[in-house]
């Protein structure tokens, strides 16, 4: 009866796991509307676990030399002093942190203003000066002359047209659009700020957080799978801190260099195109390119010459950071191919927009980590080799001898003991 009882409820199951899953896909633009809801309310929460995983470090360093100070220089003990080094820490991370944000932002935002002031101030006579550098070009072949004039006057009425039909009708709403703009702005900044009070509230409490996630996620996976989500916990926060780490410092000294370079060179709008440069080189692979264009056209637009002095330039140091720069300071970290990358930024990318492309990369190499693990645990069962050399040119594959235990899971009859020495080994541990 328990054998039959047991494959009814299989049934049941597998049957509500079906209609679930079809459910979701036949309602996925309510599930996805339903979910944007849910993160747009979360969101302040969001932020602030960014904030928080972002000077956990710093505030970890601080916290504990403040605590080796008040105990070893001002002799205090006890509660009082671990209270007073947490907020004296807590405080001056934060302070650090709005500092060092108000520093870069008083250098980099006037000079940024004054160069997009006046990349527009200039725009038009730079316009007109294209434009009679070409007609002088075309002028000594009347055939092309003819041709680009005739490209030139369809342009003019397709614009024409566009802004009779199109540009006109949407007045309107682009002041709605500012308004709203204007509501962005508001929610932003209050989102920005309770997501500050909740990153306080993460870092002081966050040696309780990780004991309580922890104790739910032993209760529900037990003590074997318990421990193979916490080894994946610690790999993913290796990845994605070391990962977007070194990737922004990549990118800082790429925009410290092209700030150094690009005045050296004479070249208009250094700021501006250094800021395009070094926020674009965060997108791995594609970054350089979606930098490149814009920075080409503004400068193509002052001054033609100089935006092939740029175009080679830009090679030049790419090269040097795809080759010495970036492996010096991200090595292999994810353990991805070129094409893993590729397909990382382009899925994760066109699902997220610029985050995926940020994020992407070291989520796929989480990803493939799992994948991989799987398949060597389903090859070992199996008895078949694992490495990858092992199906390099065959037809056939044999079994092999069964590997050590160690590569495998226990036996039936030891699974349960193993699983109980290492969850009592792990709440020694904690």
């Amino acid at each position: 009866m328990k054998k039959y009882l047991g494959w009814g409820a299989t049934v049941v199951v597998v049957g509500a796991l079906t209609l679930l899953i079809f459910f979701c896909i036949y309602k996925l633009d309510a599930l996805l509307a339903a979910l944007s809801g849910l993160v747009s309310i979360l969101m302040p929460v969001i932020l602030g676990i960014g904030i928080a995983y972002v000077l956990a470090p710093a505030y970890n360093c601080l916290r504990g030399k403040l605590r080796r100070l008040l105990c070893q220089s001002l002799n205090w003990r006890g509660r009082r002093a671990l209270r007073c080094a947490d907020v004296l820490a807590m405080t001056g991370t934060f302070l650090g942190a709005g500092a060092l944000i108000a520093g870069l932002l008083s250098l980099l935002l006037p000079q940024l203003i004054g160069s997009v002031t006046s990349f527009v101030s200039a725009l038009p006579t730079n316009l007109l000066h294209v434009s009679q550098t070409l007609q002088s070009l075309l002028a000594s072949n009347p055939e092309l002359e003819q041709n680009a004039m005739s490209l030139y006057v369809q342009t003019i009425n397709y614009i024409e047209q566009w802004i009779q039909t199109s540009l006109a009708p949407s007045v309107q709403d682009a002041l709605s659009y500012v308004s709203v703009g204007l509501m962005n702005t508001v929610t932003l900044l209050k989102n920005l700020l309770i997501g500050i009070i909740v990153a306080v509230y993460l870092l002081a409490g966050k040696e309780k957080f990780s004991r309580q996630i922890k104790r739910c996620l032993y209760a529900v996976l037990g003590a074997r799978w318990g421990n193979v989500a916490m080894e994946y916990a610690r790999y993913a926060h290796q990845m994605f801190s070391g990962f977007i780490g070194g990737k922004l410092i990549d990118s800082f000294i790429i925009f410290l260099i092209c700030c150094v370079a690009l005045p050296l060179m004479n070249m208009p709008y250094a700021m501006l195109v250094s800021v395009i440069v070094g926020v674009t080189n965060i997108i791995p692979f594609f970054g350089p390119f979606i930098g490149a264009i814009p920075s080409f056209i503004i400068i193509l637009i002052d001054d033609p010459l100089k935006s092939l002095y740029f175009l080679i330039y830009v090679l030049i140091l790419q090269q040097f950071d795809g080759n010495i720069l970036g492996p010096k300071i991200l090595g292999n970290s994810t353990g991805l191919s070129s094409f893993g990358v590729l397909f990382s930024i382009l899925l994760f990318g066109g699902l997220f927009g610029f985050v995926g492309m940020l994020i992407g990369v070291p989520l796929f190499a989480i990803l493939h980590r799992i994948g991989s693990d799987i398949i060597d645990r389903l090859l070992v069962r199996r008895h078949l080799p694992r490495a990858e050399a092992a199906y390099a040119g065959t037809e056939r594959i044999e079994a092999v001898c069964a590997p050590p235990e160690s590569e495998d899971a226990p036996p039936d009859g030891e699974d349960e003991a193993a699983d109980d020495e290492n969850g009592a080994a792990d709440g020694a541990d904690g």
